[in-house]
């Protein structure tokens, strides 16, 4: 436990470490360690607005990305971007701009709402050859909500002050433990470091009182599957990682 404890901290002074911020005539450029769908790191552009308002936005380079790859936003890839928006608190502007506002003290949760939608925004690229209809996720929860397992779209507030969104919880109820779920198309070592903060952050949180919480993180066997590594860190913190592929596995867990 103490290793994995070491390497979030030794992950949280990596990304502190990793962004460059540049002062431009009206606004910060945030360029972030995170990368998009083609590689580039991801920019953000933190402006002051009126009445102690900050705005944080992308300067319409999500959706430009798109067009320069000849992604058309047919009606089933707009309506994916309009929930992708809702569900991680973006406004999309007439221009094509991703942003969101706020004060002071809520930027580090419009940073993580906004990268998190630029992130599942990007992966539209990869619905092009298929032409399918949803991403993964929405694969994943429209599937679960046809089992009827009992959970529902929640959120959780880490120590940090951080609210994290996770597409199916079911409830803690008598002897049947509080089940979070969480959903990754490609599961590697960033993904599942986030995964590790993330549900570090909830438990140690005074106000999080549940017995024994289990967290599941679904992930695409047919993309990527865990290294010894990443199972470890899932070991030592206290989730476990299971492919899609194995449903019958996914709803025993769910239902115990």
């Amino acid at each position: 436990m103490n290793d994995t404890k070491q390497l979030l901290n030794n992950y949280y002074d990596f990304l502190s470490k990793s962004y460059r911020v540049n002062q431009l005539d009206d606004s910060d450029e945030i360029v972030t360690p995170f990368t998009d769908n083609i590689g580039d790191r991801i920019t953000l552009y933190l402006s002051t607005l009126a009445g102690n308002k900050i705005k944080l936005d992308d300067d319409g380079y999500t959706l430009d990305n798109l067009e320069m790859m000849n992604i058309n936003l047919s009606d089933a890839r707009q309506q994916i971007l309009e929930k992708i928006c809702t569900q991680y608190n973006v406004t999309l502007s007439d221009d094509g701009t991703l942003f969101n506002t706020g004060t002071s003290s809520d930027f580090p949760r419009m940073k993580l709402d906004l990268t998190s939608a630029i992130l599942k925004i990007g992966d539209l690229s990869f619905t092009q050859r298929s032409q399918v209809r949803k991403m993964f996720i929405d694969d994943v929860i429209d599937k679960l909500n046809k089992s009827d397992l009992g959970g529902i779209p929640s959120h959780f507030t880490g120590r940090t002050g951080i609210n994290y969104q996770y597409p199916y919880v079911v409830p803690q109820r008598q002897n049947h433990p509080l089940k979070i779920v969480d959903v990754t198309n490609h599961i590697d070592n960033k993904s599942i470091m986030q995964t590790a903060f993330q549900f570090s952050d909830i438990k140690n949180n005074s106000s999080f009182d549940y017995r024994s919480p289990k967290l599941m993180l679904i992930y695409n066997d047919k993309v990527s599957r865990p290294n010894e590594q990443i199972k470890k860190i899932a070991n030592d913190v206290g989730f476990i990682t299971i492919p899609f592929g194995d449903f019958q596995d996914i709803k025993r867990e769910l239902i115990a």
